[in-house]
């Protein structure tokens, strides 16, 4: 039997829905709270020029995005180092076969945080440039990667680069399906966050002096990203539990 994007989707939230109560302070305090601590005390990436993108205003935009990451890239990256250390405790909670105590999957998690990073990296530059260059082809890339947390969570033995091998393997069949979950995913989420990231660019203005509002919209955009990533990860899970009940 076939599942569609529909119904991966219902059985993600079905997961959601029986595990929250211990997914969501995990989430919560690994994944949301290192995010939001960057978005508000870190200054904005520069914006895109709105003008005419000429090689001279790109140029200068490019200094500027350089200026900004030596002063606080090193914030950004902490967090998301945080949030994979996280998501990597989810997934081995989810998948470890003689379920973890949440203070095991910590320990579990943090002996092989290099291996989760390393797959999490991995999975990112191929995602981030299709995305980049078009939204689909970056979906469908994620689409295919998406069972490699999961397949290290389960398998410890495994390395971080054979891990995206086999969720190319595992996810062969159902990339349609995927991809559409993905599609959905993000299009829910780019709602979400578009007018956040708005009224954000606004609060930074000068003169627009309201730090409870601006902590509030920042709160609320991390709140996106933590649910998109914890989405994405369910999602893999599914996916790597029906192909490995088929024998995948």
């Amino acid at each position: 039997m076939t599942i569609g994007f529909a119904g991966l989707l219902s059985v993600v939230w079905r997961l959601f829905r029986r595990d929250a109560a211990l997914l969501l302070p995990i989430v919560g305090t690994f994944v949301f709270l290192p995010a939001f601590a960057a978005l508000l005390l870190c200054d904005p990436v520069p914006p895109l020029p709105a003008g005419p993108r000429d090689e001279v205003v790109m140029q200068a935009w490019m200094q500027a995005v350089t200026v900004w990451g030596q002063g606080n890239g090193i914030w950004f990256l902490i967090a998301e180092l945080i949030g994979v250390y996280g998501i990597a405790v989810v997934a081995l909670l989810l998948l470890e076969p003689d379920r973890l105590t949440v203070g095991q999957a910590l320990g579990q998690a943090m002996a092989r945080l290099v291996a989760f990073a390393l797959a999490s990296m991995a999975v990112a530059v191929p995602v981030g440039l299709g995305l980049w260059l078009l939204v689909l082809p970056g979906l469908y890339v994620q689409a295919r990667l998406i069972v490699a947390i999961p397949a290290l969570a389960r398998h410890p033995a495994l390395r971080s680069f054979a891990s995206l091998r086999l969720s190319w393997k595992m996810t062969k069949g159902m990339d349609r399906a995927l991809t559409g979950a993905l599609v959905a995913l993000f299009l829910v989420q780019w709602l979400a966050v578009s007018p956040l990231l708005l009224a954000d660019e606004t609060l930074r203005m000068p003169g627009a002096s309201n730090p409870l509002a601006l902590a509030l919209v920042d709160a609320a955009i991390a709140a996106v990203g933590a649910a998109y990533s914890l989405a994405v990860l369910l999602l893999g899970v599914v996916a790597y539990r029906v192909r490995a009940s088929r024998g995948t």
